[in-house]
């Protein structure tokens, strides 16, 4: 089906949900390399959740400190947290450097070295021994091996495939693959897709259009009556004046990650989906990552 019939159909449900008094809820998403748990959690707790490929690439973001403070931490765009012996890894995606202002869907993966085998070797170290190793780590070989152009194309083939292994639904790696599983039972998601692909603009600082701006544009584009965002964004650009200004509902996600058996000792929370699938079979990964109703 055409992107814009998909957006025309989910339009009309999400008017049909708002005759009966039911909240469309719209969670944003950057797409990140083997997004971390709290993001796949919002995103299935969401009706709409639009994959922002078109944003700047950055490496650091802000996120908030004690007193109110900010501090530099990885953005998470091209790097995932996994478990190994001596502590937390980030696994990074080597990015050509093109200019301080690059989208990532315009951010050029370097294949200068085997950053790929790397990777496969070090998630083989310290997840070999993992409940579900022998029917993840081969899919995941399947994924990392193939060529990327951008750093975009790489994360949504990781999250799809994040996804539609959630949903047993296959080791496919696309949008319409996860489009095709939903609805499903358990989580909210209704609609996933490239904001790319929608007519609704990307935040431009030098033209004056900021992220408020294009959220509440993103929410008026789809029909959703509720933005559903993290403690980073509300401490780092949201001002929630403009979205009550907008008509528009703002919901905090409060989700906690539930412990599980892990590789390594203690328990780490809110890790790679990679650590989640390694360790958990899917039923217990969905259940570890359902929102409870507040």
């Amino acid at each position: 089906m055409p992107e814009l019939m998909i957006e025309f159909v989910y339009v009309a449900e999400a008017f049909e949900w708002w005759l009966v008094g039911m909240a469309v809820r719209l969670g944003g998403y950057q797409p990140h390399y083997f997004p971390r748990l709290h993001c796949i959690a919002r995103m299935l707790d969401s009706d709409i959740s639009p994959i922002a490929d078109y944003v700047q690439y950055v490496r650091k973001h802000a996120y908030p400190g004690p007193n109110g403070t900010r501090v530099n931490g990885p953005s998470y765009q091209a790097q995932t947290p996994i478990k190994t012996s001596t502590g937390v890894l980030l696994l990074g995606v080597p990015v050509a450097h093109a200019g301080k202002r690059q989208r990532i869907n315009e951010a050029r993966i370097s294949y200068e070295t085997p950053w790929q085998e790397k990777h496969l070797n070090i998630i083989e170290q310290n997840y070999r021994t993992a409940p579900h190793f022998s029917e993840v780590f081969p899919q995941l070989r399947e994924i990392l091996m193939r060529r990327y152009e951008t750093l975009a194309d790489l994360s949504v083939a990781s999250l799809t495939w994040s996804l539609t292994t959630l949903f047993g639904t296959g080791a496919r790696a696309s949008l319409e693959d996860v489009r095709t599983a939903l609805p499903y039972e358990g989580a909210r998601l209704r609609n996933l897709l490239l904001v790319s692909k929608t007519p609704v603009a990307p935040p431009d600082k030098d033209a004056g259009r900021d992220a408020n701006e294009w959220i509440i544009d993103m929410c008026r584009h789809f029909g959703a009556d509720e933005y559903y965002f993290g403690g980073t964004s509300a401490t780092c650009y949201m001002d929630f004046k403009r979205f009550e200004d907008a008509g528009i509902a703002l919901k905090q996600q409060a989700w906690q990650c539930g412990a599980y058996p892990q590789q390594h000792g203690g328990f780490t929370p809110n890790l790679s989906i990679l650590d989640l699938l390694m360790n958990a079979d899917t039923a217990r990964a969905r259940t570890i990552l359902h929102t409870p109703a507040a």
